[in-house]
């Protein structure tokens, strides 16, 4: 005769290893409850852990995605000199040109001569001993958005004594001139003409270069 008491169920396991399910003051509703509970326990946990590891795949992927869409708009803006002097003539011109992939934010430029930061071209010009004439021609690098591709030239000099001026002031290395630029991102670099044309600074954010600014 088979009996249905609840006390008479018996619960398989290692007879070494004593749990709570083989506590005999247990019935076997209680039994199976604390299995029950075990198991959802379990359960819990796994669903944790699987919880953990899909936010980590989801935060990696999303990391990798940010990084590929900004290398896909990548400004890198480079100064750049040409000039000549054929001892009758002399010819000097100062460009900037984005070859990136994306646009390039201009926020800040700082021109140093002589241990002075110089506020515009005149007074660069003025202090190489020259003046603003149809010889000189200049553009406007400040808190202006190159495309890439795009090539502007900052300075033209034509008037073969200044150039030679301006030849002489790029090739002194305690003569400076920097500029910050940033991607659509808000990702900002500082290039200076004294480091290696292809290692901007990564920073930030552009510096507030104050009253030492140039505005051109």
């Amino acid at each position: 005769m088979t009996n249905n008491n609840d006390e008479d169920v018996v619960v398989s396991g290692d007879a070494d290893t004593p749990s709570v399910v083989d506590d005999p003051g247990l019935s076997g509703t209680e039994r199976r409850l604390v299995r029950l509970s075990f198991w959802q326990t379990v359960l819990s946990v796994a669903g944790v852990f699987i919880a953990v590891l899909a936010l980590y795949a989801a935060l990696t992927e999303s990391q990798a995605v940010r990084q590929q869409t900004a290398a896909a708009v990548w400004p890198f803006v480079q100064l750049s000199v040409e000039d000549f002097d054929t001892g009758d003539r002399a010819g000097f011109m100062l460009s900037v040109t984005n070859s990136g992939v994306g646009p390039a934010l201009v926020r800040s430029v700082r021109v140093v001569l002589d241990g002075q930061a110089m506020r515009d071209w005149e007074q660069v010009v003025r202090q190489l001993g020259g003046e603003l004439n149809e010889q000189v021609g200049r553009s406007t690098l400040s808190d202006r958005v190159l495309s890439p591709g795009v090539r502007r030239d900052l300075i033209t000099v034509t008037e073969q004594s200044l150039a030679r001026q301006f030849q002489a002031m790029i090739a002194n290395p305690e003569n400076s001139i920097s500029y910050c630029y940033c991607s659509i991102f808000d990702e900002c670099w500082v290039a200076d003409s004294r480091r290696q044309a292809l290692e901007p600074m990564t920073v930030q954010s552009c510096p507030d270069y104050g009253d030492e600014a140039f505005q051109n």
